[in-house]
């Protein structure tokens, strides 16, 4: 049974032995929390939210300006800038239409480690702390922190000492963190679906982030060129090497040619006859087969070797010249175009994504296969020159031997000047082919350009200090709010008397002030008979009065707490001086023979009292009873107790000398130790009309007092109500809804004239 049933089952008059169960008490849920109350609460702890508010406002304060200001400075580079068309060398140096995927990629290549290097180099950036940590350990305050050193002590004690690195490769680590300290400061990206890249590089100082941004766009641009002078000059080196090789064998074909007219004498023109015109009719077939010969293989040699230097086989010329392959390129720039839209709104996952990247795997492995047969074609077509020229030699050779032998130094000279020919026609085009490359290094661009130069920041991008600050006191409120609530959560104490009533079931008979420092409570209710610590133990005493009955009130009161401390002494001493001193008849009796204080507060002997009542029947009452000259109480001091002599507390005597005293007095009030010091409370309380229950206001916990009522009224006590002591007039006003404070002050009575 709960306690609220208890005490219910108590004021029904329920027999006492219905009511005692053995089950614990189980107390009534707490109240339901509203806004208003946690409200209330917040205020109540209002100095705690603003302590941790300005607190957390000074640190974040603090750290934002400690912390380094950060520049962004931004360039942009136009990518895929069309370049004029000089001569005919197209076939070799072709610009590749750019798309997103290639754009992509020169971001990549901006972020390179190599330009990075470049950069750091040119700007002198190792000098810069922000970007050499190893200058940061010998300047600002780190030197005299020696935090390395002193982490290295810490966690390095007893380890064999790190071998020392090769210089070679400290500085090879130190550079390469150098660069990865740059790149992390370096943000590539391109703006939108355009084909601008935007370099955006940080630092601490505005003008090195410019100077970082500007520096890496004109090298990249400056890098784009010289990889395309360097394809140039392969080219040329190419063209070059097989020039000279063919002037060599045009001078050695003529000089045979020159030699062998010497050594025979041929000077004459053609011969006559129908075998000389076969001759010569297959001799002009065979010149021109060879030279078909010589022109198929060239082609495919120059094809084969544009491959075996690395650059692409579309840049063939009869690859570039193929419709096919031009109407295949214009389907996966359109392809990939249209890949580069659906990116923007599908992920990597959705089938239209799919089904692009498919159509442009397509696309692109009809031009391999394209490219591939065209090469295939001029093999095939140098295989077929070859066929034809070996043919007609052999008709040739069988003619010739048909002859019997007819002209054969003429046919041979024919020869020699048929190798001749072929050889100056190849030299002739390679030298047109050389002429149309030579000066294109002066006239190469960079397929980018820079559009937008980067200029100092003007403000720092990094931190938003004011954010910082902002959410840092945000923070701190947010930390007082979490600290308030806790404390209120850990709150176990009784603040208010509706919590006492739904908790216990029991009245609040009244909430007694607590008078702080200044004169003892006792001597307060004779000093100010008015004020509000008098008027709460007026309103303890009618509520005393209205627990009995409608035929008499109750006599002999008992005064008790669960835990020593809370102020039940003070109470009952207080309470009986001021009714003493109203006209009625008050004996004050101490039973708390533990911790004895009613001698100390009315400064008498504490020799005999009750004790000696209890154990000697001889005593005489005016030996033992103290009259208070100031208010008219009688009191009967604890006395010097024997532990043996304790159990005359709850003896028959104390019952008979308690009547007796309830004949002759109009009120008997006994203050007695903590229940849960003292078990002879229990009894006490079954001998006396009224108990009166103290708990001090923010101090005793509920489960501990919860625990006291439990045990008197299981002993059948009657508990009047509870009375909640020394509470604090400015703080209750943060838990209640009213003051305990309020003064009435009579006015003055004008006097009749």
């Amino acid at each position: 049974m709960s306690l609220p049933d208890l005490v219910q089952a108590r004021h029904h008059g329920l027999p006492r032995e219905r009511v005692i169960e053995s089950q614990p008490i189980i107390a009534a849920p707490p109240p339901q929390q509203d806004f208003v109350d946690t409200l209330r609460k917040l205020w109540r702890h209002r100095r705690l939210i603003l302590a941790c508010t300005i607190a957390f406002a000074i640190i974040t304060t603090i750290v934002a300006v400690r912390m380094p200001s950060h520049y962004v400075a931004e360039a942009r580079v136009l990518v895929g800038v069309e370049q004029p068309k000089v001569l005919t060398a197209d076939s070799i140096l072709s610009n590749t239409p750019p798309d997103a995927e290639i754009v992509q990629g020169e971001a990549y290549v901006v972020q390179s480690r190599d330009l990075a290097r470049k950069v750091i180099d040119q700007l002198n950036l190792a000098s810069d702390p922000e970007f050499n940590p190893a200058l940061v350990l010998h300047s600002g305050w780190m030197p005299r922190l020696n935090i390395g050193e002193r982490l290295h002590d810490w966690f390095g004690a007893g380890k064999a000492p790190a071998p020392a690195l090769d210089p070679a490769k400290a500085a090879a680590l130190k550079e390469n963190q150098m660069v990865d300290i740059f790149l992390s400061k370096l943000d590539v990206s391109t703006l939108g679906r355009t084909h601008v890249l935007s370099i955006q590089a940080s630092a601490e100082n505005p003008d090195v982030a410019a100077a970082i941004a500007n520096t890496l766009a004109k090298d990249y641009i400056e890098q784009a060129r010289n990889n395309k002078i360097a394809t140039t000059d392969e080219v040329e080196k190419f063209l070059a090497d097989r020039i000279a090789e063919l002037r060599k064998q045009v001078e050695k074909s003529e000089q045979a040619v020159e030699d062998y007219r010497r050594q025979y004498g041929l000077y004459n023109g053609a011969n006559t006859g129908v075998t000389s015109q076969q001759l010569t009719e297959l001799n002009t077939q065979l010149i021109l087969a060879q030279t078909a010969k010589a022109e198929a293989d060239a082609r495919l040699n120059e094809a084969l070797s544009v491959r075996r230097h690395g650059l692409n086989g579309e840049s063939v010329p009869a690859v570039l010249q193929s419709a096919l392959i031009q109407n295949l390129k214009q389907q996966q720039a359109e392809a990939e175009r249209k890949l580069a839209e659906l990116s923007a709104s599908y992920g990597p996952k959705h089938p239209a994504i799919i089904d692009q990247k498919a159509n442009i795997a397509d696309i692109r492995e009809k031009i391999k296969m394209e490219v591939a047969r065209i090469i295939d074609g001029l093999r095939n077509e140098a295989m077929t020159a070859d066929a034809r020229y070996e043919t007609l030699r052999k008709n040739f050779d069988r003619t010739k031997t048909q002859m019997g032998g007819v002209n054969e130094k003429s046919i041979h000279l024919d020869a020699l000047e048929r190798d001749a020919t072929v050889n100056r026609n190849l030299l002739q085009s390679m030298l047109s082919r050389a002429k149309e490359i030579i000066g294109q290094q002066e006239l190469q661009r960079s397929d980018a350009k820079i559009i937008s130069s980067a200029a100092p920041p003007l403000s720092p991008a990094f931190p938003p200090k004011p954010l910082l600050v902002f959410l840092g006191t945000l923070g701190g409120a947010l930390v007082g709010i979490i600290l308030s609530l806790l404390q209120e959560g850990a709150d176990r104490t009784f603040r208010r008397g509706s919590q006492i009533e739904a908790v216990t079931g029991l009245p609040v008979l009244a909430m007694v002030p607590n008078l702080g420092r200044g004169p003892s409570p006792v001597a307060h209710v004779l000093r100010k008979p008015v004020s509000p610590y008098s008027e709460a133990l007026r309103k303890l005493h009618i509520g005393l009065e209205l627990s009995g009955s409608a035929q008499s009130s109750p006599k002999t009161v008992m005064f008790c707490s669960a835990t020593p401390g809370e102020g039940k002494s003070v109470l009952a001493a207080s309470l009986g001086r001021l009714l003493a001193s109203n006209g009625r008849r008050v004996l004050l009796i101490d039973c708390d023979w533990r911790s004895p204080s009613l001698h100390r507060l009315f400064h008498c002997s504490n020799k005999d009292g009750l004790a000696a009542l209890l154990t000697d029947e001889k005593v005489a009452l005016n030996e033992i009873i103290y009259n208070d000259a100031l208010s008219g109480l009688d009191v009967i001091p604890a006395g010097n107790w024997r532990p043996t002599a304790v159990h005359a507390l709850t003896s028959e005597r104390m019952r008979l000398i308690l009547r007796a005293f309830a004949k002759s007095y109009d009120f008997v009030i006994l203050d007695t130790p903590p229940v849960l010091v003292g078990a002879e409370v229990l009894t006490l309380s079954r001998i006396v009309d009224k108990v009166v229950f103290a708990v001090r206001w923010g101090h005793t916990r509920q489960e501990v007092a919860l625990e006291g009522l439990k045990q008197i009224i299981e002993a059948q006590g009657d508990v009047a109500g509870v009375v909640l002591t020394r509470v604090d007039p400015k703080r209750y006003r943060q838990y209640g809804y009213g003051r305990l404070d309020y003064e009435y002050v009579r006015p003055a009575l004008t006097r009749l004239g």
